[in-house]
Protein backbone atom coordinates (compact mmCIF):
# COMPACT_ATOMS: atom_id res chain seq x y z
CA UNK A 1 0.00 0.00 0.00
CA UNK A 2 1.65 3.28 -0.95
CA UNK A 3 0.48 6.71 0.58
CA UNK A 4 0.47 9.46 -1.73
CA UNK A 5 1.94 13.19 0.12
CA UNK A 6 -2.12 14.13 0.29
CA UNK A 7 -3.05 11.15 1.56
CA UNK A 8 -0.71 11.05 4.31
CA UNK A 9 -1.41 14.41 5.29
CA UNK A 10 -5.32 13.44 4.87
CA UNK A 11 -4.00 10.39 7.74
CA UNK A 12 -2.14 13.13 9.89
CA UNK A 13 -5.55 15.38 9.56
CA UNK A 14 -7.75 13.20 10.47
CA UNK A 15 -5.65 11.22 13.27
CA UNK A 16 -4.65 15.12 14.80
CA UNK A 17 -8.44 16.21 14.87
CA UNK A 18 -9.32 12.91 16.88
CA UNK A 19 -6.63 12.96 19.22
CA UNK A 20 -7.77 16.29 19.72
CA UNK A 21 -11.10 15.42 20.06
CA UNK A 22 -9.92 12.89 22.85
CA UNK A 23 -8.23 15.15 24.59
CA UNK A 24 -11.12 17.40 24.85
CA UNK A 25 -13.43 14.88 26.18
CA UNK A 26 -10.47 13.84 28.75
CA UNK A 27 -10.56 17.36 29.78
CA UNK A 28 -13.98 17.58 30.22
CA UNK A 29 -13.93 14.44 32.83
CA UNK A 30 -10.89 15.50 34.13
CA UNK A 31 -11.61 19.02 35.34
CA UNK A 32 -15.34 18.84 35.16
CA UNK A 33 -16.28 15.60 37.08
CA UNK A 34 -12.80 14.38 38.91
CA UNK A 35 -12.07 18.17 39.97
CA UNK A 36 -8.72 19.92 39.11
CA UNK A 37 -5.64 17.03 40.22
CA UNK A 38 -4.29 20.18 42.15
CA UNK A 39 -7.42 19.80 44.44
CA UNK A 40 -6.45 16.06 44.82
CA UNK A 41 -2.98 17.25 46.15
CA UNK A 42 -2.35 16.35 50.00
CA UNK A 43 -0.92 19.75 51.96
CA UNK A 44 0.29 20.15 55.43
CA UNK A 45 0.40 23.62 57.36
CA UNK A 46 1.58 23.90 60.55
CA UNK A 47 -0.73 25.48 62.75
CA UNK A 48 -0.65 26.71 66.17
CA UNK A 49 -3.90 27.37 67.76
CA UNK A 50 -2.14 29.13 70.67
CA UNK A 51 -0.36 31.73 69.06
CA UNK A 52 -3.36 33.94 69.18
CA UNK A 53 -3.63 34.51 72.91
CA UNK A 54 0.79 34.68 72.46
CA UNK A 55 0.27 37.86 69.97
CA UNK A 56 -2.61 39.39 72.07
CA UNK A 57 -0.43 41.67 73.71
CA UNK A 58 1.37 42.77 70.97
CA UNK A 59 -1.60 43.52 69.49
CA UNK A 60 -2.93 45.53 72.14
CA UNK A 61 0.17 47.12 72.74
CA UNK A 62 -0.11 48.32 69.02
CA UNK A 63 -3.26 48.92 68.35
CA UNK A 64 -5.01 49.41 72.17
CA UNK A 65 -7.01 46.66 73.98
CA UNK A 66 -10.04 47.12 71.59
CA UNK A 67 -7.94 48.65 68.52
CA UNK A 68 -8.63 52.36 68.96
CA UNK A 69 -5.16 53.16 68.19
CA UNK A 70 -6.02 50.93 65.09
CA UNK A 71 -8.64 53.11 64.53
CA UNK A 72 -7.22 56.50 65.01
CA UNK A 73 -4.37 55.70 63.01
CA UNK A 74 -6.39 54.91 59.64
CA UNK A 75 -8.27 58.28 60.23
CA UNK A 76 -4.67 60.07 60.08
CA UNK A 77 -4.56 58.72 56.50
CA UNK A 78 -0.64 57.63 55.07
CA UNK A 79 0.22 60.81 53.07
CA UNK A 80 2.45 62.05 55.41
CA UNK A 81 -0.07 64.65 56.71
CA UNK A 82 -0.62 62.94 60.01
CA UNK A 83 0.49 65.47 62.14
CA UNK A 84 -1.20 68.51 60.44
CA UNK A 85 -4.51 66.29 60.83
CA UNK A 86 -3.90 65.42 64.39
CA UNK A 87 -3.77 69.02 65.10
CA UNK A 88 -7.01 69.90 63.63
CA UNK A 89 -9.20 66.97 65.07
CA UNK A 90 -7.29 67.79 68.78
CA UNK A 91 -8.76 71.42 68.25
CA UNK A 92 -12.19 70.55 66.94
CA UNK A 93 -12.85 68.21 69.83
CA UNK A 94 -11.21 70.40 72.33
CA UNK A 95 -14.21 70.56 75.17
CA UNK A 96 -16.08 68.25 73.81
CA UNK A 97 -16.61 64.79 75.15
CA UNK A 98 -18.38 62.43 73.13
CA UNK A 99 -19.96 64.59 70.73
CA UNK A 100 -21.56 66.86 73.67
CA UNK A 101 -19.74 69.92 74.83
CA UNK A 102 -19.44 69.42 78.18
CA UNK A 103 -18.24 73.15 79.55
CA UNK A 104 -21.73 74.20 79.09
CA UNK A 105 -24.59 73.62 81.37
Amino acid sequence: MNFSCVQFLVFLTLISSSLGALQVIRDLIEFNVAGHPVLHKTQNWSFDPDVGKRRSRQYEELNGVLGEKAIERLGLGIDGYDRERLAKQQARDEGHLGGVDYLTP
